[in-house]
């Protein structure tokens, strides 16, 4: 008995001992997993999606003619061979001729033709924002009396191929539009359609079944680096057409919610609810393959076979997946620094090389709707534009691991980087906290919009006579992107704060991307939004400027959040984006002045980009412009490590351990 004893003590002893083994050696294969997009992607069709969170997922979903190469601001040929540009006006592409969809399909000059003609048709943000004056004429798609972003030369190509466009202009519009969609949705192919596609004097036109030119209405060196954000992304067909078609300012909510399909190394292979989670997998018919050397490296096929992006997580749970080794990709506020890289699961990894940051081009705000009640008055919005306290703002983003901050201020709606021709040719200062002007301006404003407001020290200010407005009483509410991160969550509350100091209450509420996108009007825009804009590509004049402050560009439609409607300005801005760059700066002293004394917007500091990368993930690269970092770039050393792995095994073990112990006879 006793000999039986020992053998069964043996064994335990023995199990537990290779079971510590496996604790300390083993490490199981984890899937790839980024969990750094804070908010969900606003919708999974290009030719809607107009949310930074889109970036990573389109860019491996799709490819352009031309793309960005890597993080640089210049272009490389991908889905097109060669490009030809004579004259900034009309450019031309031969297309690869061995390039197909994830489906397999042929990827030709038709195809892009239905891209953009699509995509413009549909006139939602991407295509509305950033074609418009060069490949759809802006007056008249800002035209109520029209309103449809109708490509240039389209009703000619119609009416050379046999369709009647009668009537006045808004009739034969609306005309030309329809019957656009119904090619767009019957895309077969047929000769009508062939002689529609092949009509030279179009923004579009077919040359052959690999060449295609893009005519920009006035010359536009910019072009390039315009298509080759998302806006420029070739999809399929038929699969458009199978699923609800095209429609004139419309999007189509199957493909909103599904995805398209693409030419990209990945293919979408499922979607959670509320896009809570997307699951890509390499695309089995990725048309690189075999052409690697011909194709610049930038549109490489996928290394990384399978990628689940978790989008939304919390704060919390962001820190705790990444130094888990959950997730390989993840983000976190800067005052958390110290704590995701202090508690990374490998200690020898313990240092600031987990991090990569890159400045952010663009302008962050809080907007005041010049449409609604009290910020169409300008000594109120400057009362709100003095009150803010920016160095608190600023405060906000100091990491915690080394005191670095991870922002910069900036007195939009410019970039610094463009230059001080462009940022700042008058020279004004920063904004900064100043009560006593705030207090003057909104003294003025209450004697002119008759109310009055009682300030912390209990005095009051404004109109004075007995049946005005107590303004100290209503409650203003300031709108951000849901759901809100750390830093966004503290902005808002200094904002809250700043905005008690001058006697007004704010309150704080979210909303998601795809609610901001019916902001389509200034009726339905909140009167406070917290936001940002991002240049689509590195135009100035066109991607800042001009889409924070043109009328066309309000809400949804572009960065404008304060319904800006200055009639200079939009008289200035009908040619100066085509203008050369000796015109625009001088240009520019006269804007910067009309711009800065609007007030409508308060500069909140323009964060870094800030990324976690697992050590063992390498190629991570990421553009700023379109907001993105390229999944098919990074490799994986080894396995993906994970602590998550160690408490797996160490309940096997235990559980093992007891079932012997229950076996094992008394004594």
């Amino acid at each position: 008995m006793k000999n039986s004893i020992k053998v069964v003590i043996v064994v335990i002893v023995a199990i537990i001992l290779i079971g510590t083994a496996f604790l300390v050696l083993y490490h199981p294969t984890e899937q790839f997993t980024d969990t750094a997009q804070t908010a969900a992607p606003e919708q999974l069709d290009p030719a809607t999606g107009f949310f930074t969170t889109n970036g990573p997922l389109f860019s491996a979903v799709f490819n352009t003619l031309v793309e960005f190469n890597g993080s640089s601001t210049s272009v490389v040929p991908v889905l097109a061979n060669h490009v030809y540009n004579p004259n900034d006006k009309n450019y031309t592409f031969d297309i690869r001729p061995y390039a197909n969809f994830s489906n397999g399909q042929q990827l030709n000059a038709s195809s892009v033709w239905f891209s953009f003609e699509r995509g413009i048709i549909m006139g939602q943000g991407p295509y509305s924002s950033d074609y418009s004056g060069i490949l759809f004429n802006s007056t008249c798609y800002g035209n109520t009396s029209i309103g449809i972003a109708l490509p240039n030369g389209t009703i000619p190509a119609l009416e050379s191929a046999g369709y009647k466009i009668t009537g006045n202009m808004s009739q034969q519009y609306k005309t030309a539009a329809m019957d656009l969609d119904n090619i767009l949705s019957h895309f077969n192919y047929n000769a009508t359609e062939m002689k529609v596609m092949t009509y030279k004097g179009q923004a579009l036109v077919v040359n052959s079944n690999d060449n295609v030119s893009i005519n920009t209405m006035v010359p536009y060196s910019y072009l390039l680096q315009d298509i080759a954000g998302w806006w420029g992304d070739i999809v399929e067909p038929s699969y458009v057409d199978a699923h609800g078609g095209v429609t004139y300012n419309s999007p189509n909510s199957y493909l909103d919610a599904n995805g398209v399909i693409g030419s990209g190394p990945y293919i979408i292979s499922s979607v959670g609810k509320g896009f809570s989670t997307i699951v890509l997998k390499a695309n089995p018919n990725y048309w690189v393959d075999g052409h690697n050397s011909s194709v610049p490296a930038i549109a490489q096929p996928a290394h990384i076979k399978t990628v689940v992006i978790k989008y939304g997580l919390s704060h919390a749970d962001r820190l705790e997946d990444f130094d888990r080794g959950i997730s390989q990709i993840s983000t976190i506020a800067p005052t958390s620094f110290k704590q995701m890289i202090d508690g990374y699961h490998i200690k020898a990894d313990r240092n600031s090389s987990l991090v990569q940051t890159s400045p952010e081009i663009g302008v962050f705000y809080i907007s005041m709707d010049m449409a609604d009640l009290y910020t169409n008055n300008t000594h109120f919005m400057e009362a709100l534009y003095d009150a803010l306290n920016y160095s608190a703002e600023l405060k906000v983003y100091d990491n915690n691991y080394n005191g670095t901050p991870e922002a910069y201020e900036e007195l939009g709606p410019l970039s610094p980087v463009y230059g001080t021709a462009y940022y700042n040719p008058n020279h004004y200062p920063l904004p900064t906290q100043n009560l006593n002007g705030a207090i003057k301006n909104l003294t003025i404003a209450g004697k002119e919009m008759n109310f009055h407001v009682t300030l912390p020290n209990g005095s009051k200010i404004g109109a004075t006579n007995k049946g005005s407005i107590d303004l100290s009483s209503h409650k203003f509410v300031l709108t951000g992107i849901s759901p809100l991160t750390t830093v966004e969550t503290s902005e808002l509350t200094i904002a809250v704060d700043s905005f008690s100091d001058i006697g007004l209450t704010f309150t704080t509420t979210a909303v998601t991307e795809s609610n901001a996108n019916t902001w389509t009007n200034a009726t339905v825009t909140p009167q406070f939004t917290d936001l940002a804009w991002l240049p689509d590509y590195p135009d100035p004049i066109g991607q800042q400027l001009i889409s924070v402050y043109d009328v066309s560009d309000g809400g949804a439609f572009g960065g404008n959040d304060a319904w800006v409607d200055n009639e200079t300005l939009q008289g200035i801005f009908t040619n100066l984006d085509f203008e050369n760059v000796t015109v625009q700066e001088k240009a520019m002293y006269n804007v910067q002045n009309l711009t800065y004394n609007q007030y409508a917007y308060m500069w909140l500091p323009v964060p870094n980009n800030i990324w976690f990368v697992a050590p063992d993930v390498h190629g991570f690269v990421y553009n700023t412009i379109i907001s993105a970092y390229f999944y098919n770039l990074m490799t994986v050393s080894g396995k993906l490590t994970s602590s998550i792995g160690f408490m797996s095994i160490y309940a096997f073990v235990a559980n093992m351990d007891m079932a012997i112990i229950n076996i094992a006879p008394k004594f």
